[in-house]
């Protein structure tokens, strides 16, 4: 179908020889029909020989002979309408060609000659253009032979065509317009995709921007406009165009195989089909650069048949198979195929070369580059939404895990802080048991310190005044009423002692033993005071109620204790004053001033501590639990006592308070 479509396109040109009209309303003629061919290999340069003896034969369309070592002569006989302008312009299509020479019969004998082509320096091209062209000044009416003696190490491929001057410069104008904004879109391109391949930095898009910078190399050069614009000689410009094709082949094969995805499906072929190429591929490189241009370029472009075909078959197979990429791969590089099969068809002569087949791989590979631009695009927007969504489910996995582990979390931290709680608690335990047992330790200290000497005095001098009795049993009465009164003092102390030792450990028990009841206060007053000497107390207790609540045994201890406190440290000379009075809410105040010897600042703190004895009354009797056991009865009566004067600038007082308590709160 496709030979059949190329044939019908074909120009339907005459088989023999006949001139070409050059006519005053055709801008450019095409030598179509009117050219005639001569292949020699034998490298002849004398175009009169050539003119007379060659087998000349007619061609029926362009020229198009492939790759050839021979020397090609055309002749074209051309005859200009009087009506024509004289200035023409005659114009190959092909822009690789290495050397164009183009002979004319001049008037008086001989041939003028013009020579172009890439051997040759284009500062001596007897044009400015891109493909060889010659200026031509043409007689009217006067039929004028032209012959044209092409070598090239190229594909001889090419249309021939005769312009009027004016319309010729308008066309080369026009033309380099048309490949500026072609060539130019293809730049774009390769600027947007490497932006788009430094964003992504994703294999097939580096593939692609080679694959698409080896196609717009192959097709400038091709066309001739590098050569053109920087002046490149042709020995350059083939090498670089020949190696271009080369790495095309390689470059082209793996980003088919990206995008037909055939790792996916066949890794072990795929890896070994790339491989293979890449060898094939370099190997025609050295091919071009050791041996020639067409020793390597024409395997490569064999072998890229081949690919084509081969790489149809497999996206073929496949998309039967219901591999999704071979249906995009069959339209994208179906077309890019196509075209390049019709042009490397046309460079070996097996399809004539015309409009299409010239321009079949311009316009396949446009329409190729563009789909696979948006088929890119398309593929890394579809990318990215995966990731999106990957990196949303990872999201709510890890939010989904981060609330699992914060409520692990939260439940060991009530744990942690139920422990730490738990351990606070028994910390304050063990530290309260071990404040206890050092409070114990030092109590029983002080207890045995303060047994072994406020009992064995008492019994020391009990043991001595029993001696003395004894010893003297006939000593006059006034001495044995002395030592008497003295045991009955002692005896009376170490009551006291005892006493209180008893009611210490009554208060320091977890229930202390309380009983308020109904108590005459004026008469247990009454009964203290008697216990000193007469004179020794000043009491006055008026206004003190004679029925309040109280625990009557517990209030005289506290009594006895602050008396005998006060009377241990004041001078014998002075009297203890003790005032009990009736408060406004019905509560009792005692109040127990003396003399003697400031008490010291630093002591006032630890009066009332148990088993605490201060400096001064380190030489007295005492068991150091009176005013501690005072602090204590206070305290169960919900009253207190205190310091009120220290003695710096008044008489030491301490004040007792109870306050008053009903029938109802008459049990603690």
């Amino acid at each position: 179908m496709l030979v059949l479509a190329l044939w019908l396109f074909m120009p339907l040109g005459a088989q023999a020889q006949r001139p070409l009209l050059l006519a005053a309303d055709t801008p450019n003629v095409s030598g179509t029909g009117a050219l005639s061919l001569f292949q020699d290999g034998s490298g002849e340069t004398d175009p009169g020989r050539i003119l007379a003896e060659a087998p000349w034969q007619p061609l029926p369309g362009e020229l198009g002979v492939g790759y050839t070592p021979d020397t090609l002569w055309l002749k074209l006989v051309v005859v200009r309408d009087k009506s024509a302008p004289a200035e023409w312009v005659l114009n190959l299509g092909n822009a690789l060609v290495d050397d164009v020479e183009l002979f004319r019969q001049a008037p008086g004998g001989g041939w003028e000659r013009s020579r172009a082509g890439e051997n040759l320096d284009r500062a001596a091209w007897p044009l400015d253009a891109r493909n060889a062209a010659f200026p031509l000044i043409l007689p009217a009416g006067e039929a004028v032979t032209l012959l044209i003696r092409i070598t090239s190490r190229n594909a001889i491929s090419s249309a021939v065509d005769v312009w009027q001057r004016d319309a010729f410069d308008s066309f080369s104008r026009r033309e380099m317009l048309y490949y500026g904004l072609y060539f130019g879109c293809y730049l774009l391109l390769i600027v947007l995709h490497i932006f788009f391949w430094r964003m992504t930095k994703e294999a097939q898009s580096g593939w692609y921007l080679l694959y698409v910078a080896l196609a717009i190399t192959i097709q400038m050069l091709t066309a001739g406009i590098p050569q053109w614009i920087f002046r490149i000689p042709g020995s350059i410009s083939d090498l670089v165009l020949a190696c271009s094709i080369c790495l095309a082949l390689i470059v082209g094969t793996k980003f088919a195989v990206l995008q037909l995805e055939l790792a996916s499906v066949w890794p072990r072929f795929s890896t070994a089909f790339i491989g293979t190429v890449t060898l094939l591929g370099l190997l025609f490189m050295g091919l071009v650069l050791k041996v020639g241009y067409a020793e390597g370029v024409v395997p490569a472009q064999l072998l890229s048949l081949l690919l084509v075909v081969l790489m149809t078959g497999l996206s073929v197979y496949l998309l039967l198979r219901g591999h999704r990429p071979a249906r995009f791969f069959l339209f994208a590089f179906g077309i890019y195929y196509v075209g390049i099969g019709i042009s490397f068809l046309r460079n070996l002569s097996v399809f004539p070369s015309n409009v299409w087949t010239v321009n079949a791989a311009s316009l396949g590979t446009l329409i190729h580059i563009l789909a696979m631009s948006m088929r890119l695009h398309a593929r890394y927007d579809l990318l990215r939404r995966q990731a999106a969504e990957a990196q949303e489910r990872a999201m709510r996995a890890v939010r989904k895990l981060n609330e699992g582990l914060e409520e692990e979390v939260a439940v060991r931290t009530a744990d942690l802080e139920h422990e730490i709680e738990r351990r606070k608690l028994l910390e304050n335990e063990l530290r309260t048991a071990l404040e206890t047992e050092r409070r114990i330790k030092e109590e029983q200290r002080s207890f045995v310190a303060m047994v072994s000497h406020e009992f064995r005095t008492p019994l020391a001098i009990i043991n001595v005044t029993a001696q003395q009795i004894a010893l003297n049993p006939g000593a006059p009465w006034d001495e044995v009423v002395g030592r008497c009164q003295n045991l009955r003092s002692t005896v009376r102390r170490m009551s006291d002692l005892v006493d209180n030792c008893l009611a210490s450990d009554r208060m320091d028990m977890d229930m202390p033993v309380f009983s308020p009841r109904p108590c005459n206060l004026p008469e247990l007053l009454g009964e203290l005071v008697q216990e000193w000497p007469e004179g020794r107390i000043e009491a006055d207790w008026q206004g003190v109620p004679e029925g309040f609540f109280c625990d009557p045994g517990l209030v005289k201890v506290a009594l006895r204790n602050l008396l005998a406190n006060a009377d241990r440290h004041a001078p014998q000379d002075e009297t203890v004053s003790l005032r009990a009075t009736a408060g406004a809410d019905g509560g009792v105040r005692v109040e127990i001033c003396n003399g003697g010897s400031p008490i010291p600042a630093e002591e006032v703190p630890r009066l009332f501590l148990k088993y605490f004895r201060g400096r001064l009354s380190q030489h007295r009797p005492g068991a150091g639990l009176g005013l501690h056991l005072v602090r204590q009865i206070a305290e169960i009566h919900d009253g207190s006592v205190w310091l009120e004067h220290g003695g710096e600038s008044d008489r030491i007082q301490f004040s007792f308070s109870m306050p008053v308590r009903g029938l109802a709160s008459a049990t603690p």
